[in-house]
């Protein structure tokens, strides 16, 4: 059974509904819209007015707040209690790492406790052996258990939320730092709950790389349907960053799977006041609303292997070499000698001879099968329209490098065009039309293909939104970083808020920027502490030093 009832058109998978105090998700309810707290939880003042902030200014359903030890869970009651005499309605969560007694507590006060099945539970057996994974499995099972037993109590719902770099050692030493890890990770806890008949549980898989959470969560869904299970999924991209990076990046995470019917609830995480969240969010949320409404295309077999990452193969072209291309169509010739990044090709008009335009339409056993093909699909649900080209081209066995030419106009929406459709190992390139702003563009097309993964040509900044564990200005640093940083090439920099999820995350990064104390910062190289403590003030001046011996 596969992880979507159709590649071509949109039809919602069926979840189980969850009652998130009061708020319903799962089923056909409206996709619910989540942020979080950056604020210290021990902060009870600056918490509640963050709390009413977002109230107040935006429509979100949802926000959570992390509780990091026994002590702060007084501090959650005081919080839950005061902005419910505030008239706050939204469901309060509590977000718990490696104390599974937190957890307990806080299932009796808040509406929704997240627990990270990575760090749920801990135990000293090194789980080399199978006695030993099934050993410390049963305790796993046990703990877990009894928590269910507290939320039925209280009529609180869970979250199990893994992340991509914070797996269990039994996981990791079984699966690596996978899809496949991430899936049985959360898979243990689920047949806890079925076992416990306890079906408020929401579901989340989720990593700084878009291809990662992409293919965790079609992985999740298929082994769910495999085991009769139907638990509603929390959808985002961690560490997303901020600014424009930040909203593309979680766009490309977060769209190609509501278009395959997977998501009932997001969160859009940005290294920015929770607030800025929530537009974003909901624009994403059109753009399924969007594709909901296109016109149905034929429906097709999945002809391609959506849980591993395969390239097309294609013949070479640009040079005699099969490579990840950028193109302009810019209706006239633009002016490129001073732009720092620039197209391979500019198309001056559709009937350049260079390229053949096709779309879904298109009789492609006519087709010229020695040139590229820009690939313009005129339905509105373009990920299905291409995947459909795709299918034609697959079944007359052609090999025609394939340039994605979206018709989106937003910027986020040709995001998860593109995104959606490079993940399944097709496409060769982006085609995009400058609409007057030539530079804009080229910027934009090489964007997604770094967010893809395609083709690397800037930095690339990992950057947690922070919470109450972040003890230093992770807002600031962030910016602080990406000026100091700019004249590097290729750099991919993680700046992280704690060691929660921290070194996990950034595992694949160059360097690290971890936050290990107050106003006290760790510097890492490929995933390995090399410089600890560093006062706040002196961390960026030290990072530099840092890159400038390494690299």
């Amino acid at each position: 059974m596969e992880y979507t009832n159709s590649i071509t058109n949109y039809n919602r998978n069926f979840t189980y509904e969850v009652n998130i105090g009061g708020v319903k998700i799962g089923q056909e309810n409206p996709i619910a819209v989540q942020t979080m707290c950056n604020t210290s939880t021990a902060d009870i003042e600056k918490t509640v007015a963050q709390i009413v902030d977002v109230a107040q200014k935006t429509d979100c359903d949802i926000i959570r707040v992390t509780v990091p030890s026994i002590k702060d869970t007084q501090a959650l009651r005081e919080i839950h209690q005061r902005i419910r005499a505030l008239g706050v309605k939204m469901p309060l969560v509590a977000d718990v790492h490696f104390n599974a007694a937190i957890a307990f507590e806080c299932a009796k006060i808040v509406e929704k406790v997240r627990v990270n099945p990575g760090n749920f539970c801990h135990h000293s057996l090194p789980c080399l052996s199978q006695e030993e994974f099934q050993e410390e499995g049963k305790l796993l099972e046990k703990t877990f258990s009894d928590f269910l037993k507290v939320c039925k109590e209280y009529k609180t719902a869970v979250r199990i939320g893994t992340n991509h770099g914070s797996l269990a050692k039994r996981i990791l030493n079984r699966f690596g730092d996978t899809p496949e890890g991430m899936v049985e990770s959360v898979m243990e806890f689920l047949r806890v709950a079925v076992r416990e008949n306890f079906s408020d549980i929401v579901i989340s898989l989720k990593s700084s790389n878009p291809n990662v959470a992409i293919r965790a969560a079609r992985l999740m869904v298929k082994k769910m349907k495999d085991e009769n299970m139907s638990f509603p999924l929390h959808l985002g991209v961690t560490e997303a960053g901020e600014g424009e990076d930040g909203r593309l990046k979680s766009a490309a995470g977060i769209c190609p799977l509501l278009i395959d019917g997977i998501g009932d609830t997001i969160r859009v995480s940005l290294t920015e006041a929770p607030e800025n969240e929530i537009f974003p969010a909901k624009e994403i949320i059109s753009y399924k609303d969007y594709i909901k409404g296109a016109d149905k295309l034929p429906e097709i077999p999945c002809f391609y292997d959506p849980y591993n990452y395969k390239k097309r193969e294609v013949l070479p072209f640009n040079n005699g070499v099969a490579a990840v291309a950028v193109i302009v169509n810019d209706k006239k010739e633009a002016e490129t000698s001073k732009q720092d990044l620039k197209p391979d090709f500019i198309i001056s008009n559709d009937k350049d001879s260079s390229f053949i335009f096709v779309d879904e339409d298109t009789d492609f056993s006519k087709i010229d099968t020695t040139k590229p093909l820009v690939a313009n699909p005129k339905n509105k649900n373009q990920v299905g329209a291409f995947r459909y080209i795709f299918y034609q081209l697959d079944k007359n066995g052609m090999k025609n490098p394939v340039l994605l030419c979206p018709q989106s106009k937003e910027d986020f929406k040709i995001a998860a065009d593109c995104a959606g459709v490079f993940i399944d190992g097709f496409g060769d390139g982006i085609c995009l039309e400058s609409n007057g702003d030539f530079t804009k563009t080229v910027h934009l097309a090489f964007k997604i293909l770094q967010i893809s993964r395609l083709r690397i040509t800037g930095n690339e900044y990992v950057s947690c939104p922070g919470c109450g564990r972040t003890l230093y200005d992770l807002q600031s640093t962030v910016k602080k970083i990406k000026e100091a940083t700019k004249n590097y090439k290729n750099l991919k920099i993680a700046v992280m808020g704690c060691i929660v999820n921290g070194p996990g995350e950034m595992a694949d990064a160059d360097y690290g920027y971890v936050g290990d104390g107050k106003n006290k910062i760790s510097l890492y190289k490929d995933g390995k502490m090399v410089k600890k403590s560093i006062p706040e003030e002196e961390a960026v001046d030290e990072l530099l030093k840092l890159i400038d011996t390494l690299h």
